[in-house]
Formats: structure tokens, C-alpha cells, sequence
């Protein structure tokens, strides 16, 4: 069954920065097409006749997608229930109970929950129940523009994500607004991280004026947010370690729907018995 997500098939361009320059890039490219990745190196005077973007090189690739999230997420929610599955929310695990064949968890409400197995997809919160030195929160900040009047985006609108530090990545809505974000840094808490709103919003706007001069970038909304991050980028996924039973997978990074279907295959197999090869690259 289909979920009506607004899904649409997307190019990516992967643009030279402070991080990588075009020689690095032409070298990455490579490197994707000799494991089989659909990418293909565009060099100044490509890139700039046929996007109009002013860059040092960028790495172009296809077979890739964007989606309205908070759709897609609802969708999948209601998938769940009618196959049997139970929400309830707002709750909180409080505490953990283990048990020879079941895990016991208290919620803040009061309510328990007895289960054979529990899976803790937390996405970036790392529960006191998970022990790990190998997981960070990082503050982000995101603006999105007015509509685009017609005719101004770029050609394909291709998701675009800049090989900085501090970085800027950037897409269209299905209503002709531009996402774009960045400059993270460390978390501090959500009070300090916030307050920085309106400074990162500029910087993000002046990035992105710059970038693509032909555009629009005045932000309608602007917001902060936080998310996990590890030394290697990769995210931590599969069984805690002296916690029988429990799951737990944290630290999706920027690519949570990717990470998020491997999470899913790991824990699958796990369950089932059956040996995983990636899941060694992933473990706690």
C-alpha cells in the first residue's frame, strides 16, 4: 500500500567546499562509481552552465527521492496500527525491569508495559537504560523562504548539500519553498541554542543569497533543532550491551529514513536468528 507523501524522485548535487575541494570530489566520484553509486563529477563549466551555480566542482548523482515528512510519518504510523500495532501517546519510560523472558517498563503516567522484546528507536536521545561514549547531540538551525515565484528555482531542483564546515544543504517543497540549513554546532541546551535563531537565519540567508543569486531568500519560517552524531557519522544500531532483550538504535545523523530501514533489517534478523552482515559496523 502507498503513502500518499508527496514523493518524488530528486538528482543530488554534492558541492565543492571549505572540506573537500574539486579535486577531492573528482576523487570521491570515482570512488562512487567504482562501487557501483550513480555519480558523475561536473566540473566549474558544467556546473555553471547548466545550474548556474558558481562552484569549484560538484559531484552530481540520481536515484534519489524527497518526501513531506511529517506525512510519510503518519502514513507509516497508520500502516502499523492496522497491522496490529499499538500507540499510545504522550508517554515516557521511566524504568526498566528485566526478566529471564520479558523486559518490564514503567512509564511516567504509571501505566507498565511487559513485552519479550523492546526496541528503543530514539532517533538522538540516548535513554540513562543505554551506556555509550560514542554519541553526541548537535544543534542545528533551518529557515524556509516564501514561495519561489515560477521559473526561479534551479534547473531540476536538485537537492544540494555543500562539502563545508560548517556545511549548508538545501531542497524544494512540493509548494515551491526553499529548505536550507546548517551552520551546527555543539549542544548546549535548548534555551542557548534557540536564542541563536535569528543570528544563524541570517547567516543561513546570506549562504544561500549567494549561492543562488537568482532566487528569493527571505525566510517565512525559521526554527533550531537537535540531533545525534558519532565519530564515524554512522549510527549506533542493534542489542544493548549486559541488557537482555533490549534494543536500541540513536544517532541517525541526517539520514534517518536510510539508517532508519537498516535499523529495521538489523533488529529483523536479530530477532530471528539469522546472521546480518552490516551489523557489526553499526553495533553499540
Amino acid at each position: 500500500m502507498e503513502i500518499a507523501c508527496r514523493m518524488r524522485d530528486r538528482q543530488t548535487l554534492y558541492l565543492a567546499g571549505n572540506v573537500l575541494t574539486g579535486s577531492k570530489l573528482r576523487d570521491e566520484a570515482e570512488l562512487r562509481a567504482s562501487a557501483g553509486l550513480p555519480a558523475h563529477y561536473l566540473t566549474v563549466g558544467e556546473l555553471a552552465r547548466q545550474l548556474g551555480i558558481d562552484r569549484d566542482g560538484a559531484i552530481f548523482s540520481t536515484g534519489n527521492f524527497v518526501v513531506d515528512p511529517v506525512k510519510l510519518t503518519k502514513g507509516l504510523l497508520l500502516q502499523a496500527q492496522a497491522r496490529g500495532a499499538q500507540l499510545f501517546a504522550p508517554e515516557e519510560a521511566s524504568k526498566f525491569k528485566f526478566h529471564k523472558s520479558s523486559i518490564e517498563m514503567t512509564m511516567r503516567s504509571g501505566h507498565r508495559i511487559e513485552a519479550g522484546h523492546v526496541v528503543l528507536a530514539t532517533g538522538y536521545e540516548l535513554m540513562d537504560v543505554v551506556q555509550t561514549d560514542r554519541h553526541d547531540i548537535i544543534s542545528t538551525w533551518a529557515i524556509a523562504t516564501k514561495r519561489q515565484p515560477k521559473g526561479r528555482l534551479w534547473p531540476g531542483e536538485a537537492m544540494i548539500w555543500e562539502a563545508s564546515d560548517p556545511y549548508l544543504y538545501l531542497r524544494t517543497t512540493h509548494d515551491g519553498r526553499i529548505i536550507c540549513g546548517g551552520e551546527d554546532e555543539d549542544f548546549q541546551d535548548e534555551q542557548s541554542r534557540d536564542r541563536l535563531i535569528a543570528k544563524k537565519t541570517q547567516r543561513i540567508v546570506d549562504k544561500l543569497r549567494k549561492l543562488l543569486p537568482d532566487i528569493d531568500p527571505t525566510p517565512e519560517f525559521a526554527w533550531a533543532g537537535s540531533f545525534g552524531t558519532t565519530p564515524t557519522g554512522l549510527p549506533l544500531i542493534g542489542p544493548v550491551p549486559r541488557r537482555p532483550r533490549l534494543f536500541s538504535l540513536m544517532g541517525y545523523g541526517g539520514n534517518g529514513i536510510t539508517y532508519a530501514r537498516i535499523a529495521a533489517e538489523v533488529v529483523r534478523n536479530k530477532l530471528a536468528g539469522r546472521e546480518d552482515s552490516d551489523a557489526d559496523l553499526f553495533a553499540l
